[in-house]
């Protein structure tokens, strides 16, 4: 029999048995400390709350898709509302669109953010903001100061069970006054509003390319000649503008800090069509709106309905504004699609070598920078300090815009940026105020008057059966055959380029109950030919507008699902110009027979099922690279994320299929001996894709469905960038269509993972039935909530995947909850005091 030997523990055993006593006890209060912060972390959709600043008391009710229904007593009081909406249930969107139009998006985000928060900084959006409020009249201030009241009492509820981003980053929303409004409003005029990027972008490969070689990279619209017939890029390399390669590589390391800036992605864009009743099955109108922008979780898109004694609209709001931005009254409609006018001009400032704190004027005189000094506070990190610098034309960007800094010699020029959003006279959100109230059509256009930045093209129709279209805001006038014509980066000190004024409403672009019965837009031309004083030179390729007329066209009496139809329309006229050349290119890889069997009946449809999809968009990227990769070096690479170049690809088939001289620049690889032809660049190109794809999908082409590669992305910002947190947060679904299908899906090709991401795509779909307009459409691709953990964070995205759609009404069937907002006794803030706009930082342990 064996024995039992009993020992007594150990002094350090006791230890470690208390110390584990101790560590499970803390695990459990950390689990259920966790658990109850993600239970309470949610917005209370029912109950009576107080809200300070407010008149009389206002009813929300939600409806099935979690739609607000705002009912108040008064104007101010709907806006009130409308913000204490926007921040309990978008808090964390809200705080970071107020960071990133302030430029203090470093204080949360450390050093990762310093480089936008300083090319923010310097263009001076809050800084132009305070001064436009101050311009605004009295009953906007109102509003607009109520709107901020409201989102400051939103967020003063919330209290401690703050979203988890707060929690994360350590922080807690801070104050909102009306200047982050106006500013909110200037950060979507910079992100649609002008060109500069790509007037830089002509000016960055001016150093190594000639003038005829970039108008083919980035040809003019299809039928018309260059807007300028001026040599730019020997003009620049004789000034002595750029840098030397040796300097250029001490600078070009950061050049990636500054990849993605607000504007000019070439997705960013909309379509809008309205149809009148003479085209129409049910003797009314319709009208159909859906803008492209960068998918975010949460959306840019909030939608709310608001009444009040003057106010009675629904549908898109951007939380920031206290606006419908797109939507609908009870008698009209309107939506937007971006003009893309330029708006936007980079002039060349000559540095006085004698005193570099000035710079040449016409005449050959000087005259003073403006300097400022600005302060960004960084997380873990010492404060940094710069100097901006300002020339009578705007802001120097290149002191802070890294790819600048290393293309031109900065000892001897400064690159500065003119902008009309950052005008005094910007008064766009009363135009919004205004358009919110009308009440009529001749109201409505009245109200649009007062619009200025960015441009945009609204169609409109009301119950009467009438239809129109204006082009709103405000555009430089330039003559056609003058000078550079915006194209590019202008001379600072010389006259003829400087601004000679704004176009007049009375001649731009509009149009009323035209005979045809329909109105379109989807970014191409709006003006005529021979207009003199067009809008831009870089109009958007007009694939999807044509597409637009030939649907509306060939139906004699449209319906609802002629709309639809219409709106997720996926057939790529890009593709089918291209179609032939891939058709007949060869290859010796051995699933090129399949390829070839796959795309042989192939009509440039992008539908999610597919495979003829995959094929030709993985050829068209392959095809762009071998012409552009190493002709246009850091510049394609820095590019590729939001331009697919697919313009200049069509102008080189063309130039090959016509047999004009130059298309052997292109199409040859200078690493080679041998001068290759366009036939053997689209042969290799073929070879090359099936290679990429039957390495990422397999051997077995006919799995290689679009919608398994062809995946919108919305963006969290900042969590994307954080593998642990990238995939609860972000929103995923397969949708169909490339960049130039009606149904819209731009791709980010400089992805190393997947090409075919897409970063851009209809942001919402919204069709409006004037026969009966509460049985209109909309859908969005995430949900109304912001909380992550919310039902409602991304309960929309299957069904806008799908291509379905909700009814957006004004008198839902049912309420699934009801909040109402009571006034306090707090006395209400003076109608014009600027709150301290810091709120203290969360105490860190």
């Amino acid at each position: 029999m064996g024995s039992i030997f009993l020992t007594k523990p150990t002094k350090k055993q006791k230890i470690l048995k208390r110390l584990a006593i101790v560590a499970v006890c803390l695990l459990i209060f950390i689990l259920s400390t966790l658990f109850v912060y993600f239970i309470a972390t949610k917005t209370k959709l029912d109950g009576e709350f107080t809200a300070p600043g407010l008149s009389a008391p206002v009813t929300i009710k939600f409806d099935d898709n979690a739609v607000p229904h705002i009912q108040a007593q008064t104007n101010e009081d709907a806006l009130f509302a409308l913000g204490y909406l926007h921040a309990s249930e978008r808090p964390w969107q809200m705080e970071f669109n107020r960071r990133l139009a302030s430029g203090k998006l470093s204080e949360v985000l450390g050093d990762s953010a310093l480089g936008i928060d300083k090319f923010i900084r310097t263009l001076g959006i809050r800084r132009a903001a305070e001064k436009q409020f101050e311009n605004y009249p009295i009953e906007s201030k109102r509003m607009i100061q109520a709107y901020s009241d409201g989102v400051n009492a939103g967020y003063k509820r919330l209290g401690w069970a703050l979203p988890p981003e707060f929690m994360i980053l350590g922080t807690d929303p801070g104050i909102w006054s009306p200047a982050d409004t106006i500013a909110w409003s200037l950060m979507m005029a910079l992100d649609l509003g002008g060109n500069w990027n790509k007037e830089f972008l002509r000016l960055e490969l001016s150093k190594t390319m000639d003038t005829h070689h970039i108008w083919e990279v980035l040809p003019p619209y299809p039928g018309e000649a260059p807007a300028t017939q001026m040599n730019f890029a020997q003009m620049y390399r004789d000034l002595g503008l750029f840098k030397t390669t040796q300097a250029t590589e001490k600078v070009a390391l950061n050049q990636r800090s500054l990849k993605n800036l607000p504007g000019d992605v070439e997705g960013v864009g909309s379509n809008n069509w309205v149809v009148s009743g003479q085209k129409s099955a049910t003797d009314k109108p319709w009208l159909a709106n859906d803008p492209h922008l960068g998918l975010t979780s949460p959306a840019v898109w909030y939608f709310a309905h608001i009444e009040a004694p003057d106010i009675k609209v629904i549908g898109a709001t951007l939380p920031g504004l206290p606006i419908v931005v797109l939507g609908r009254t009870s008698k009209l409609a309107w939506g937007f699609t971006n003009t893309n006018p330029d708006v936007q001009d980079l002039y060349i400032e000559a540095i006085d070598q004698r005193d570099t704190s000035r710079y040449q004027l016409p005449g050959g005189s000087h005259e003073n920078f403006v300097f400022r000094e600005e302060i960004i506070h960084i997380k873990g990190q010492p404060d940094d300090r710069f100097i901006v610098r300002e020339s009578r034309h705007g802001p120097v960007i290149s002191d802070v815009y890294d790819r600048a800094k290393a293309l031109i010699n900065t000892d001897r020029f400064a690159l500065a940026l003119r902008w009309t959003a950052l005008d005094t006279a910007n008064q766009t959100l009363v135009a919004g105020l205004n358009m919110n109230r009308a009440n009529n059509l001749e109201e409505f256009k009245s109200a649009i008057k007062h619009y200025y930045a960015p441009m945009q093209n609204i169609v409109m129709a009301d119950v009467d059966g009438n239809i129109a279209y204006r082009a709103i805001g405000a555009v430089p006038k330039r003559n056609k055959g003058q000078g550079l014509f915006g194209v590019a980066p202008a001379f600072g000190w010389d006259k003829q380029y400087d601004w000679n004024g704004y176009l007049p409403l009375d001649v731009l672009p509009k149009d009323d109950n035209p005979p045809k019965g329909w109105i379109a837009t989807a970014n191409q031309r709006v003006s005529a030919t021979n207009n003199p004083t067009p809008l831009t030179a870089d109009w958007n390729t007009p694939y999807r507008f044509e597409r637009i007329e030939s649907m509306l066209q060939t139906t004699d009496k449209h319906t609802l699902d002629s709309m639809k139809e219409i709106q997720t329309d996926a057939v790529s006229l890009s593709a089918q110009e291209l179609l032939p050349y891939l058709q007949a290119a060869q290859s010796n890889h051995p699933l090129a027979a399949e390829a070839k069997r796959l795309l042989a009946n192939y009509d440039g449809r992008m539908s999610q099922d597919s495979v003829a999809a995959t094929i030709f968009n993985a050829w068209a990227e392959q095809l762009t690279r071998r012409l552009f990769e190493k002709k246009l070096g850091k510049s394609f690479d820095l590019e590729y994320s939001k331009r697919s170049f697919r313009p200049g690809v069509h102008k080189i088939v063309q130039m090959y299929a016509n047999g004009q001289a130059g298309t052997e620049y292109w199409c040859d690889k200078p690493e080679t001996a041998e001068v290759e032809n366009c036939n053997q660049a689209f042969d290799e190109s073929l070879t090359k894709a099936l290679e990429t794809l039957s390495d990422q999908l397999g051997k077995k082409p006919s799995s290689w469905r679009w919608g398994d590669v062809h995946v919108a992305v919305s963006e969290h910002r900042p969590f994307s960038k954080i593998a642990l947190l990238k995939n609860r947060f972000e929103v995923k679904r397969p949708t169909a269509g490339d960049n130039f299908t009606v149904n819209l899906g731009f791709m980010d090709h400089s992805n190393p993972i997947n090409p075919f991401i897409v970063t851009e795509a209809p942001s919402m779909r919204a069709i409006y039935d004037f026969s009966d307009m509460d049985k209109s459409q909309f859908i969005y691709q995430t949900g109304q909530s912001g909380w992550v953990n919310s039902r409602n964070y991304d309960n929309f995205a299957d069904t806008w995947s799908k291509q379905g759609y909700l009814t957006l009404t004004m008198a839902p069937s049912s309420i699934t909850h009801t909040a109402t907002l009571k006034p306090s006794l707090e006395v209400k803030p003076a109608e014009n005091k600027k709150p301290e706009n810091r709120a203290p930082e969360r105490k860190k342990k």
